[in-house]
């Protein structure tokens, strides 16, 4: 699957474990050169993922990573599927910590908040952008799905925010920078774009 940029709904499953249909379905969501460029360019929050891919994952039926960031690998080493249409309500980018400690920002998508942790909490390289290959997304998955046993990871994620974390996810106590960063409870992406005037709420020129 190299070469154009594969479209939304475009569907690949990729094994959990060599158990036989121990599987999850990966759902192109967005190639952000094409579908998130604004104006003719990428966001800045965006412009880590330019090579991405935006992808939901499900596992059963059920979603379980509503937005992840991925490299194009997991498309090309899976295996695929009919494509299922693409929302616009499916369009969810991970939360992503940038700059420094003593100026950090969370992003989500091209919403930005503030996050002043005044150089008192070091931010792990674990929170920083970066896309995932299809072994650390397979990770992720068997997280979100329960099964921490089965890997060396964990996994924390607040039940009343529909924000789907990227590396975030990594830490532990992430929900805490969310209450620093002035995030309200139970925002959902299309009402973030809609505050801030951004992605899809971005006045037309």
């Amino acid at each position: 699957m190299s070469g154009a940029e594969p479209l939304p709904g475009t569907r690949v499953t990729i094994p959990l474990t060599a158990r036989e249909g121990d599987v999850a379905v990966v759902r192109v969501i967005a190639a952000p050169r094409r579908d998130m460029v604004r104006g003719g360019r990428l966001g800045e929050p965006l412009q880590s993922f330019a090579e991405a891919l935006l992808v939901d994952v499900a596992v059963g039926g059920r979603l379980v990573l509503p937005g992840a960031w991925v490299e194009r690998e997991v498309l090309e080493r899976g295996t695929a599927l009919e494509p299922v249409p693409v929302a616009a309500a499916d369009l969810r980018p991970p939360a992503v910590i940038v700059g420094t400690p003593e100026r950090a920002t969370l992003h989500w998508g091209e919403t930005t908040w503030p996050l002043d942790l005044g150089g008192a909490v070091a931010i792990p390289s674990a929170a920083r952008p970066r896309s995932h290959p299809l072994s650390r997304l397979r990770r992720l998955v068997l997280v979100a799905l329960g099964r921490r046993p089965e890997i060396a990871l964990t996994l924390w994620q607040a039940e009343d925010f529909e924000i789907p974390w990227h590396d975030v996810r990594l830490l532990p106590h992430a929900g805490r920078w969310f209450e620093l960063a002035q995030v309200p409870p139970g925002t959902r992406y299309a009402d973030a774009e809609r505050l801030h005037g951004v992605g899809r709420a971005r006045p037309r020129a």
